[in-house]
């Protein structure tokens, strides 16, 4: 008993030192989610406007929008996105690193073919060697692109169930709207509900990160605004996008404990998640990641 005592003294020293290295070795950056969570939104709205005609039916309004989207999808909704997921990177957190990143890149990409479209066929107008009917986008290509990008939001959905409901819910309604869009390209009424789908998916993820932004700065880290924690996301994170892609470190009691990390849950981490049988030797050459108040 004495003996274990020991064991269990010694790791809790060594956690607490870990611990106080960790701003040394791994500097803190600012919560990305806030930045990456209102250009995804407000983005996806200014796209709603077309979809759902809110801003006019006539093509000379229609076009006005998208010239607009496009700017802002290049710079606001792609460009943020990927440096708030490059941010993710550093906070180790997997799920944020992806969506950001992916999400980033989709509006960068479309945003990109829009304007080369749209600069091609105002050169074509005024040349009369260039043909203006090959420069166009295939709306059968749109359509299967929206199908992968649905299908991609989906596995990301699934991933949710170990976050918080607003999350879920914003994933949710994301990925209903990549595939109504989609079906939308055959059909106009499919097309104005992808519409509004896409304005409730824009209004839940400035919720998001306007809780995010409350919580940290206002509540310092402290849950201010509710955000549905699910029981089975055990880190002890309140933020949206603070979730289980990240291997946490140092326990409430400071005891390091065994982690699931790794196929067969074999390598040591300072981890919440531990089940292991605390008698089993420590790998002093396994990964030890830090969690940092």
């Amino acid at each position: 008993m004495s003996s274990s005592m020991e064991v269990r003294r010694q790791e809790g020293s060594l956690a607490e030192e870990i611990k106080n290295l960790a701003p040394h070795i791994n500097s803190p950056v600012p919560n990305p989610a806030p930045l990456g969570l209102f250009a995804f939104g407000l983005t996806t709205a200014l796209l709603q406007m077309k979809h759902t005609k809110l801003t006019g039916n006539n093509v000379e309004e229609l076009n006005g929008v998208e010239n607009l989207v496009w700017g802002f999808g290049l710079f606001y909704g792609g460009l943020l996105q990927i440096i708030a997921g490059l941010c993710e990177i550093k906070r180790n957190n997997m799920f944020g690193f992806t969506a950001f990143l992916s999400y980033g890149a989709f509006w960068m990409s479309i945003s990109t073919a829009e304007i080369l479209v749209r600069l091609y066929s105002a050169i074509g107008a005024t040349n009369e060697n260039i043909s203006v009917d090959f420069i166009s986008i295939n709306p059968k290509g749109v359509q299967a692109m929206l199908i992968m990008m649905g299908i991609f939001t989906f596995i990301l959905w699934i991933c949710t169930f170990k976050q918080n409901l607003a999350i879920c819910s914003l994933i949710f309604s994301l990925m209903l709207t990549f595939f109504l869009l989609a079906a939308g390209i055959d059909d106009y009424n499919t097309d104005k509900a992808a519409g509004w789908f896409g304005i409730i998916t824009s209004a839940i993820a400035f919720f998001i990160g306007g809780a995010e932004l409350i919580n940290d700065i206002i509540g310092g880290g402290e849950e201010i605004i509710p955000l549905g924690h699910f029981d089975n996301n055990e880190f002890r994170f309140f933020g949206g996008m603070h979730v289980a892609g990240r291997i946490h470190g140092v326990t409430v009691d400071g005891g390091l404990q065994r982690s699931e990390f790794g196929p067969k849950g074999d390598k040591t981490t300072l981890s919440t998640r531990s089940k292991k049988d605390e008698k089993e030797p420590l790998n002093p050459n396994a990964r030890v990641d830090v969690e940092t108040d």
